[in-house]
Formats: C-alpha cells, structure tokens, sequence
C-alpha cells in the first residue's frame, strides 16, 4: 500500500494528523495498528504540550498589559489602546475623549490605615470606572493612585456630561475599613482627541486639565 506524506503543516496541527492515522488504522496488520496506537499518543501529548504553551504565552500577554492589583490595563496595555484609537480616528474620522484621574489624598490613608486599605480604596475605583463606563471604553490603573478612562467614538460635548457624572459618583464613595469610612476623592482632567491628535501630546494635555482641577479632601474617621 502506497501512503500519503504527512505534510510539514500537519505535523505542526496534531488534532489534523491523528485524525487521518485514526481514519487509516484499518488497513494496517496488528504490528502497524500498534504503531498507530503510538503515534495517536504521542500526537495526543504534543496537542496537550501544545495548549499549555498557548496558554502559557496568553498568560504572560495577560500579565505584560493588565494590572495585577485591579484587573485593570496598565500604562503600557492603556497606550496599545490609545494608539489603536487615535488611528482609527485618522482614518475615519471619530473623536474620544481622554480622561485622567488622580485620587487626592491617598498617601494618608496608606499611613493611617495601611496598605491593604490603599489596596481595597484602588479596588472599589477601579470597580466604580468599569461599571460606569461603556464596554467600547478602555479604563487603566496607570500606577499608583492614577487612573485613566478612553472614550472612544464619542462627540466631546456627550462626553464632558458623561465625565462629570463620574466624576460625582466617584467622590460619593464610601470605603468601610475597620471603624472608619475612608471618603474616595478625585481630581479628573479631560481632553477631546480626533485624527490630528499624537498620544503624547494628548496625555500632557490631560494631565495639565487633571491638576488645575484637583481639589483635595480629608479622610473621615468613623
């Protein structure tokens, strides 16, 4: 019997090349039905080896773009996005908006009640960003107690009224943490993008915004 060549591509597909060993099986001797068992374990073992490995890399992607306190993108996953928006607005024309976020005040609750308590005030924000925001939105934990929210294919008008919001909603929570509610306050700053817009002139511009609105709050003891 004249058999077929198992092609590069093949080898490199295992579930492809042990379905047609499986599907010829039945025209070999006892001898060669025993080497096809082997060969449909071993190619069975290669996919498994194989889907660990895409695991793995998917994993290690994962953890090179997300922030592992939040869950959030981090600085560099949020300027994979950003420039991903600014291109799609060249090319057909959209506009967003940039909108950073700064907490004021967050070292003195690390010093009075800890950093899991920083921890936990981190958590609820970037709990608060993501639901109050639309899924086309990209939210990050730039570092530290910086935040940032992409507001993609949006006119600026619609969302200055939609950072506004936020913005009043972010600074009516509440965090309970032992015998105290620690008040979350922000300071947002906004700038509107379109296609002539550069990543790095755009985040100057929001960060200027940021700190000529910031005004800071105490912690409230319980």
């Amino acid at each position: 019997m004249q058999s077929t060549p198992v092609r590069y591509d093949e080898v490199r597909r295992p579930a492809r090349l042990r379905r047609r060993i499986a599907g010829n099986a039945w025209r070999l001797d006892k001898a060669g039905r025993k080497l096809v068992e082997d060969l449909l374990e071993a190619t069975a073992e290669a996919e498994r080896r194989l889907a660990e490995q895409r695991a793995r890399i998917r994993y290690l992607e994962d953890l090179s773009i997300t922030d592992e306190l939040t869950g959030l993108l981090n600085r560099r996953g949020f300027h994979v996005e950003l420039d991903r928006a600014l291109a799609r607005a060249q090319r057909r024309g959209e506009t967003g908006v940039l909108l950073l976020c700064d907490l004021n005040n967050f070292k003195p609750i690390n010093d009075t009640f800890g950093h899991p308590a920083g921890d936990a005030v981190l958590c609820a924000v970037a709990g608060l960003l993501c639901r109050r925001t639309r899924r086309s939105d990209y939210v990050a934990r730039l570092g530290g107690d910086e935040f940032a929210v992409l507001m993609t294919d949006t006119a600026p008008t619609r969302a200055g009224s939609r950072a506004a919001r936020l913005q009043a909603q972010l600074n009516q929570l509440r965090i309970e943490w032992e015998d105290a509610r620690i008040p979350v306050s922000a300071g947002f700053g906004l700038e509107a993008y379109d296609g002539r817009s550069r990543p790095d002139s755009l985040m100057i511009a929001a960060d200027r915004a940021l700190y000529r609105g910031k005004q800071p709050r105490l912690v409230e003891a319980g």
